[in-house]
């Protein structure tokens, strides 16, 4: 009998003991567990790195007969329209065979242009432009009247062309002496995953790295495909070497701003309001509402301690090293949301 009674009191021991641990233990457990970060102050861009083509409006001057060619203006200078860029003087001496004598590193890219050249005998330029003395054939079909024309096996081939230098001294007749590219608008097109392209948006300004300097370009056509979207951006700006490249390694930034940082992952919504969850001292979950200045898709930045909202409201927000829940469950949003506001 005693035994059994032992027995008892023992089973109810060790329900009182479950009962705390549940209670007690387990919270404290999961608060070990659960995963949270303190906010900072950073900032954060929203940028694609991208391999961009170059197009431009370029014209190739070639010479009118056999000839000396003494150049006179700088290559990569800025010229008006009726320059003098190169001084050509008539051999009279060398037989022209309608340009048969043309020197074979000339042959293949003079094919490639065709007709798309300009002959001079007085060796100036009829348009206002960078003087340069490399040409690689690609000069009309990488040019903007054909930008709609061209799609990305194009570029990957007309891009890639080696630039050869254009004759000085001895010329033969139909041989190149000058390009002048057109200080105009020219276009820098790249393509992304369809998913990455829907950022962008047609009259947008965005910014290029171009050196070390960010510079402010338009975007100013997007054509979805298949797979991927093609995307050109206008600009104005000249670089060093510019005239020599058909191709940009840079980074596109679409926005940047500075704040308090903030994970993805954090994000809640209550009552159509976006916020998250800050674990205060007691280790209780406070939602507190958050403005999103921008978002790279895993990060964003959000105002510190207070925004006005769309209704002219001022609201309380975030704070710096405020303690952020990282990944809130289903269960603790669903629990958020049925709480009264």
């Amino acid at each position: 009998m005693k035994k059994k009674w032992f027995t008892t009191i023992f089973i109810y021991i060790v329900l009182v003991a479950i009962c705390i641990a549940v209670v007690y233990v387990v919270p404290s457990v999961r608060g070990l567990l659960e995963k949270t970060y303190v906010t900072e102050w950073n900032t954060i861009s929203i940028s694609d790195e991208v391999s961009g083509y170059i197009v431009r409006d370029e014209f190739v001057y070639v010479a009118s007969e056999d000839c000396e060619v003494t150049r006179k203006a700088v290559h990569n200078n800025l010229v008006k329209a009726g320059s003098k860029v190169v001084d050509i003087k008539a051999d009279e001496e060398t037989e022209s065979d309608d340009g048969s004598s043309v020197a074979h590193k000339y042959r293949d890219i003079l094919d490639t242009l065709g007709d798309k050249t300009i002959s001079t005998e007085s060796g100036r330029t009829q348009q206002a432009g960078y003087i340069s003395y490399f040409i690689d054939g690609e000069e009309d079909r990488l040019s903007t009247y054909r930008l709609r024309d061209l799609n990305e096996d194009h570029f990957k081939k007309f891009a890639s062309k080696t630039a050869v230098d254009t004759v000085e001294g001895k010329c033969s007749k139909g041989e190149p002496i000058f390009k002048v590219t057109r200080n105009s608008k020219w276009y820098l097109v790249f393509y992304l995953k369809n998913a990455d392209a829907e950022k962008y948006s047609v009259g947008r300004t965005v910014r290029i790295r171009v050196g070390e300097e960010d510079v402010p370009v338009k975007v100013a056509d997007i054509e979805p495909g298949e797979k991927t979207t093609r995307i050109s951006l206008s600009c104005k700006l000249f670089f060093e070497g510019f005239l020599e490249e058909r191709t940009l390694d840079t980074v596109v930034t679409l926005a940047s701003a500075e704040g308090l940082v903030l994970k993805d992952s954090s994000l809640v919504e209550k009552d159509g309001q976006i916020g998250v969850l800050v674990k205060n001292k007691l280790g209780e979950h406070v939602f507190k509402p958050v403005s999103i200045k921008a978002d790279n898709g895993e990060n964003c930045v959000a105002y510190s301690d207070i925004y006005v909202d769309e209704g002219g409201n001022f609201v309380e927000t975030i704070g710096t090293y405020d303690e952020i829940v990282e990944s809130p469950t289903q269960e603790e949003i669903d629990k958020l949301n049925n709480q009264e506001s």
